[in-house]
């Protein structure tokens, strides 16, 4: 049984689906597909439409026979698109929420060429070192004697036909979550070579986060980079990551507090993705809490400042990648 409906960034029941967002036609739809895998959006999987079974993965290829979704490093998601009929795709580009369901979906698995010989593989492990993950370049190489060497290169693609139809949902909302206490989750500040500064991280998303500054901190003005930041959580969780201020709002919950909000910037996809699956790991955490049904209280609610912000027409030369837009 689905139980992505509770996720605030989960797929919409189809019953929800307003038709004035619908786009048909294979035509018009593999043409939103392909701009999805040029900008190389993130792309959030259900199978069969349960949240349980999320797992983030980017468009490699998109022809008139089908559409390629890389799943390579992910058994227990290939596992599971293995014993589903169908599987919702849920992309945020530019915070429009684009949704669309596969069938007839099929695995392979191939061997990645890592030969050198400068022709280059797909980028299909998302760390933005390849062609874009355009084709099907790099799948078929020379094997390997070394099972760990043919284990690490393994590369596992899905197949789908191009869906008959996809909605794109034009409305802006803050899709985000707030980490749970027991996180501990902290935006660490660099400030120079050995000089940093712990914020309390309020909400995130895969767009950006938004954190509580004291009184005494100094504001950053809007547009400010800061490098050489990250993430860090009380499970040892560590994410690096680049911000660029969105924001500096009263925060009225601490007296003299305010929250300041950030977009990522210039973010690896694989940085991205590690973001996604923590956003993901939150809602399912957060769900079971609260008994399935529910769970969408805790995202933020459309028009508060934090995470959601990022990403937006507001956000100073936008991201790094659109693929951060999740």
């Amino acid at each position: 049984m689905s139980n992505a409906a509770a996720s605030p960034t989960g797929p919409d029941a189809p019953g929800a689906l307003n038709p004035e967002f619908r786009i048909e036609g294979e035509f018009a739809v593999r043409a939103v597909l392909r701009e999805l895998m040029t900008r190389r959006a993130l792309v959030t999987l259900y199978p069969e439409g349960r949240a349980d079974d999320a797992f983030v993965t980017r468009i490699v290829h998109v022809a008139p026979d089908g559409v390629e979704l890389d799943v390579s490093g992910q058994t227990r998601s290939a596992a599971a698109l293995r014993n589903a009929s169908y599987a919702v795709g849920v992309a945020f580009p530019q915070n429009v929420k684009t949704q669309f369901r596969l069938e007839r979906m099929e695995l392979s698995d191939a061997i990645a060429r890592r030969d050198g010989d400068g022709d280059g593989d797909s980028d299909r492990d998302g760390d933005g070192d390849g062609d874009g993950g355009d084709s099907d370049s790099g799948q078929e190489g020379a094997g390997d004697d070394s099972e760990t060497k043919r284990a690490a290169q393994l590369v596992t693609t899905l197949h789908a036909p191009v869906p008959a139809e996809l909605h794109r949902l034009q409305r802006r909302e803050s899709f985000r979550v707030h980490p749970p206490p027991e996180d501990d989750a902290h935006c660490v500040q660099r400030i120079a070579i050995g000089r940093e500064l712990r914020h309390p991280i309020i909400d995130l998303s895969a767009g950006g986060l938004s954190i509580r500054m004291t009184a005494a901190d100094a504001r950053p003005a809007r547009g400010r980079i800061w490098r050489h930041s990250r993430i860090e959580t009380s499970s040892s969780l560590v994410i690096p990551c680049e911000l660029v201020t969105q924001g500096v709002y009263d925060d009225p919950s601490v007296e003299g507090a305010h929250r300041v909000a950030f977009a990522f910037h210039a973010m690896p996809g694989e940085t991205v993705r590690r973001v996604q699956m923590y956003v993901l790991d939150i809602e399912r955490r957060r769900r079971h809490e609260d008994g399935a049904p529910g769970a969408s209280e805790h995202a933020g609610k459309e028009g508060e400042p934090g995470a959601g912000s990022a990403g937006g027409e507001d956000a100073p030369g936008g991201h790094g990648r659109d693929g951060e837009d999740g």
